[in-house]
């Protein structure tokens, strides 16, 4: 699906309703409320506009490998700018810098036209079931994105109606929004499809609801919960299985059936309003990208334990270039100074120089994730059984051994949290699976760990690091939003 980005000015006007600017400037010409909403093709240029808010730099364009991957013990910095090389090191002088305050706004823009999606199409004469699940596609989008923020945040204003840009938004508790979440999602769960065909794929799904439910849910540590929804997604008429090959989860094929839900990406073209995935450009090899963002060398080691006979897990050549590998086009990495590991994920493999906007769509939830998540519920609920099952079927497309049996349940959630290493590394996945299973706490406690780890959470700091500061000008702005602890 390749949805061009009609963005209705009444949209633009009220992005910033969490308080993220002060407009005081009137538009006579501005549309309105009460002259937009009134066709069925108005509703579907409403849902456009918000999905346009996906690939934004502060979505999922580019900054979420800085927040959920570089920051945790996966990923580091050594960028020549100094502030986003602090920044993974949970030093953050300017709580306006660049990757924090348009996490904040990008988010908030989009939630803004989600929530004018939710207030206006129910009053449209239009067919219903369509109707239903374009409100659906805007109530998944609005929880996908309070997840992201709930997770990084913490207490967060937790806006769910279109409001004027004077609007100051008290914070919640996260458990409000947590609570928000799963109820938008119960609700896109009822009103999505289980599949589209033709230009309408890629759109929301029944699975992805569902997936993201489970997701939301596990992350809670509410295991029964997650392994209700997620079990939805793997027993789906949609029938998601794993691609044969890995690494076709991060090229230029879309919307394959290990896909749950994507973000569709596009080559820069701004007069339609598009753009591409930034991720390779910042974090890959210096040469290629400005690499910004590297693997720990912890990280590498991983993919080594991975198997029984020490030799390196196929996941790593798609994931990591190493010393001497060649890009597709055959060129010797070495002879551009690339001597180190860095990050190879995301990279487009038909040009060795990466633009900006690679129009490689970023995939938000695959299947691969859902039989993890899937194990590690039941492995929680003492399900040992299942939790090989799910684990061993990834591994076995990725062509490697079994787990050795006899596990019990500790040693399950340490064989499941390694294979989400190897498995989803720069998939804005390990911050959460530290998170949910106190490994930032060892990090930042244990000394002899964090050197093992990584070296950038000698800085981190327990009751502060643990949430990203809420920009500043937000906190100036408005006056119910109180700074995070320790910030």
């Amino acid at each position: 699906m390749r949805l061009k980005t009609f963005v209705p000015a009444l949209m633009l006007a009220t992005a910033v309703a969490a308080g993220c600017a002060d407009l005081s400037v009137t538009d006579p010409n501005k549309q309105t409320a009460g002259s937009f909403w009134h066709t069925q093709q108005d509703a579907l240029a409403g849902l456009t506009a918000t999905y346009a808010g996906l690939p934004y730099q502060g979505t999922y364009g580019r900054y979420g490998a800085f927040n959920f991957d570089a920051r945790s013990d996966i990923g580091e910095s050594h960028s020549p700018n100094t502030s986003w090389a602090q920044y993974t090191k949970f030093i953050i002088p300017n709580k306006d810098i660049d990757i924090d305050w348009v996490t904040w706004h990008d988010h908030y823009a989009t939630i803004a036209r989600a929530n004018q999606v939710v207030d206006n199409v129910p009053g449209i004469a239009m067919d219903v079931t369509l109707r239903n699940r374009i409100v659906g596609e805007a109530k998944f989008l609005r929880a996908l994105l309070y997840s992201n923020l709930v997770n990084l945040y913490g207490n967060v204003p937790l806006t769910l109606h279109a409001a004027d840009p004077s609007t100051r938004t008290p914070q919640v508790p996260a458990a409000t929004t947590w609570a928000q979440i799963e109820k938008d999602l119960t609700d896109a769960v009822a009103s999505l499809p289980d599949s589209y065909s033709g230009g309408d794929v890629g759109r929301a799904t029944k699975g992805a609801a569902n997936a993201l439910l489970g997701k939301v849910e596990l992350q809670q540590r509410k295991w029964t919960e997650a392994a209700a929804a997620l079990n939805a997604v793997i027993t789906s008429p949609a029938n998601y299985q794993l691609l044969q090959n890995y690494g076709d989860n991060f090229g230029l094929q879309r919307n394959n059936a290990e896909s749950v839900f994507e973000v569709q990406m596009s080559s820069y073209d701004p007069a339609n309003g598009l753009v591409g995935l930034n991720i390779s450009k910042f974090c890959g090899p210096p040469g290629i990208g400005f690499n910004d963002c590297s693997p720990t060398a912890w990280y590498v080691t991983q993919f080594t334990d991975t198997t029984a006979s020490g030799a390196r897990d196929p996941r790593a050549g798609e994931t990591l270039f190493f010393p001497g590998d060649t890009t597709p086009k055959g060129i010797d990495l070495s002879n551009r100074g690339v001597t180190g590991v860095y990050w190879k994920k995301w990279a487009r493999p038909d040009r060795v120089f990466q633009d900006f906007d690679e129009p490689i769509d970023y995939r938000v939830i695959r299947f691969a994730d859902v039989l993890l998540m899937y194990a590690e519920a039941k492995n929680e609920l003492s399900d040992q059984t299942t939790a090989y099952t799910m684990v061993n079927r990834v591994r076995a497309r990725a062509g490697v051994t079994p787990l050795p049996t006899g596990l019990d349940q500790a040693g399950m959630r340490a064989a499941i949290l390694h294979e989400r290493l190897v498995e989803l590394g720069l998939e804005q996945t390990r911050w959460l699976d530290m998170k949910r299973q106190n490994i930032i706490a060892t990090q930042a406690g244990i000394d002899s760990v964090k050197t093992l780890h990584d070296p950038e959470f000698n800085s981190f700091i327990l009751g502060k690091s643990e949430l990203l500061p809420i920009p500043q000008s937000e906190v100036d702005l408005n006056p119910n939003v109180k700074q995070n602890p320790g910030w």
